[in-house]
């Protein structure tokens, strides 16, 4: 059963008081979670957490382990260790890294911070949309060339149409941000429904039509079996010569070999590419030297202020966890996401 969706302007901040204990252990890396932000964390829960750089090094408690905050790549291996686990609690929405089926068959809840990322992701995406409509890549190349001339395209945002590859909570707050600019928003996803702010939600096996008359793809489908290598050479074709591709969500739904063919050839406009078949993006890959792609590595998620929703969304979790009750964010391990 799909759990409660986080809204983080919805958790006040408190520091929960409980009676019970539970042994959590904190695998995030200090650059993206700093000890600081880890004491707070306790303190808002008063929760036995124990900040670790590699489980293998801690083999003497992981018994009494029930929690965990993995590290990005959570493996197989790592679990096993963990006998009395309970709860695995994403700092990512995306958790096609972590053992799956492993978690499924053990019956271990696995919950993501889905609903922290969309702020800052939809400003990521409509500045990389800004940039490619208001030809903002090659200003910022003939400016180094003290080279005063417009012999680029410009083009408004009003009337030009966004399809949301995922209409999940990110790309909901991306179609009202799109509406603010008097775009034509078409949603696709697995189930159909109508949304605010969509002109239209469309079934995923509809891809290929919508593609068709899209001004800018943008990706947010979660990785699965089945969405890996969603957009191929033929879905590639059948986008109009003057269009965007923009990825913010994980590099293999796209088949980048196809997408780099597709950009040097002038097939498509452009790309806005914050994701990667293999991260850090390799120094060979031709994608550092295409003029019509901006490429960021992989911050999309990140804020001066992300942290501190992530950390208001665990720790509404383990007070939940605590008391026995339902969880947020738990994860569908049948379907990935």
């Amino acid at each position: 059963m799909r759990g409660i969706l986080f809204h983080y302007d919805k958790i006040v901040e408190s520091k929960y008081v409980t009676e019970v204990k539970y042994m959590i252990l904190n695998c995030m890396p200090v650059e993206i979670l700093s000890r600081e932000e880890a004491d707070r964390l306790r303190e808002l829960t008063g929760a036995d957490i124990k900040d670790v750089d590699n489980i293998r090094d801690h083999v003497d408690i992981l018994d009494q382990v029930e929690a965990i905050i993995p590290p990005w790549r959570f493996k197989a291996e790592e679990l096993a260790l963990m006998k009395n686990l309970k709860w695995v609690q994403a700092f990512s929405a995306g958790v096609n890294t972590y053992p799956l089926e492993d978690i499924r068959k053990r019956g271990i809840l696995l919950t993501n911070s889905s609903g922290v990322h969309a702020p800052q992701m939809t400003d990521h995406i409509m500045g990389m949309i800004l940039a490619f409509s208001r030809g903002l890549l090659p200003s910022i190349r003939e400016q180094k060339e003290k080279k005063w001339s417009v012999d680029f395209s410009l083009s408004e945002l009003t009337d030009k149409e966004m399809l949301i590859v995922g209409a999940g909570s990110i790309g909901k707050v991306l179609a009202k941000k799109a509406k603010a600019f008097d775009m034509k928003v078409i949603g696709l996803k697995r189930t159909v429904e109508e949304l605010p702010h969509f002109d239209k939600v469309l079934p995923l096996e509809d891809l290929r039509e919508a593609m068709k008359s899209a001004d800018y793809v943008v990706i947010l489908a979660p990785l699965t079996k089945d969405t890996r290598g969603l957009i191929g050479k033929e879905e590639l074709a059948l986008m109009k010569k003057d269009a965007v591709l923009v990825n913010l969500a994980r590099g293999p739904l796209v088949d980048e070999k196809e997408l780099i063919l597709a950009l040097q050839e002038g097939r498509i406009r452009g790309a806005g590419l914050d994701v990667f078949s293999k991260e850090p993006l390799p120094e060979e890959s031709p994608l550092w030297d295409l003029d019509n792609v901006i490429l960021t590595p992989h911050m999309g998620g990140f804020s001066d202020v992300s942290n501190e929703r992530s950390l208001k969304l665990i720790a509404e979790n383990i007070r939940r966890f605590q008391n026995g009750e339902e969880l947020l964010n738990q994860v569908d391990l049948s379907l990935g996401y």
